[in-house]
């Protein structure tokens, strides 16, 4: 009994010990429990980048800049619109960080290490002046006004009077693929034609000239051109779409080898759902539904 006496403080020292010992330990468990991660705050993109290339692309690509740079306030887009070759030139040779281009490689491009990002489907339209009789024109006919073999608009149904070609520079994409899909690479454009360097340029030539013909990609046609039917075929996004209007092609965003983190953050706002419905789709056929 004296020996329990005598020990019993000693043993309440220890249970207060060990009881407070007890509390810490939960008092950390919730602590624990309660705590939470701190939200990661996103990387802000800050740089700039420079687009250069098809001027068929270039209200896509400005479209697409002003809006990126609305939502990135510490990134600058500058885009040109230089043709579709200078754009692929400018881009493997590090003078920008995107090509965009209206037409695919050529067979001497391959090499060059640029990876490919479609970002729409569009069409070629030849266009007439609004008060041209003719409606349309066939592919065989249309091969003969731009060699110059047909030079008359009697010979194809419209008024008697000179047919003014306009043509599209050598730099261009888009003669490009009226050069393969039209004439072959063997035939050669009439050397009559007035040649632009740019699609509103061809756009306001037609417009401004009577009795001119010349080809325009499907998003700059209105009012101030008439789109000619291709093989019977009118040119429309559903005609487009179920590949009856045979004159399309797909329009490219370049880029030496991977992009950058910067230049992908670009192009995936480009094929981002949004901008496809909202940008892409009043002119073009979007990539993505």
């Amino acid at each position: 009994m004296r020996l329990f006496r005598k020990a019993w403080p000693v043993l309440l020292i220890l249970g207060l010990i060990l009881a407070l010992a007890a509390g810490c330990t939960k008092t950390e468990e919730k602590k624990t429990e309660g705590a939470t991660e701190k939200p990661k705050t996103e990387k802000k993109l800050t740089g700039s980048l420079k687009l250069a290339g098809s001027t068929t692309v270039l209200p896509v690509a400005q479209a697409a800049a002003e809006k990126f740079m609305e939502q990135n306030q510490g990134v600058k887009v500058e885009v040109q619109g230089t043709g579709s070759s200078e754009g692929i030139t400018a881009v493997s040779e590090g003078a920008a960080d995107i090509g965009n281009s209206s037409r695919d490689l050529k067979e001497a491009e391959k090499s060059l290490g640029l990876v490919d990002n479609v970002i729409a489907i569009d069409a070629i339209v030849f266009i007439v002046n609004p008060s041209n009789k003719v409606d349309g024109l066939t592919k065989e006919q249309i091969k003969d006004i731009f060699t110059g073999k047909i030079t008359n608009w009697k010979e194809v149904g419209g008024e008697s009077a000179p047919i003014q070609v306009v043509n599209r520079d050598e730099a261009s994409g888009t003669r490009e693929v009226v050069q393969k899909k039209l004439l072959s690479e063997s035939v050669k454009f009439t050397g009559n034609a007035v040649v632009q360097p740019g699609t509103g340029q061809v756009k306001a030539t037609v417009t401004s000239t009577p009795n001119a013909i010349g080809y325009i990609s499907f998003g700059y046609v209105d009012s101030t051109v008439k789109g000619l039917k291709f093989d019977g075929v009118k040119p429309a996004i559903a005609s487009v779409k179920d590949k009856t209007y045979a004159f399309q092609r797909n329009l490219h965003m370049f880029t030496k080898g991977q992009p950058s983190a910067l230049a992908k953050a670009y192009i995936d706002f480009v094929l981002g759902k949004d901008f496809q419905k909202e940008v892409v789709a009043k002119e073009y056929i979007p990539v993505v539904d």
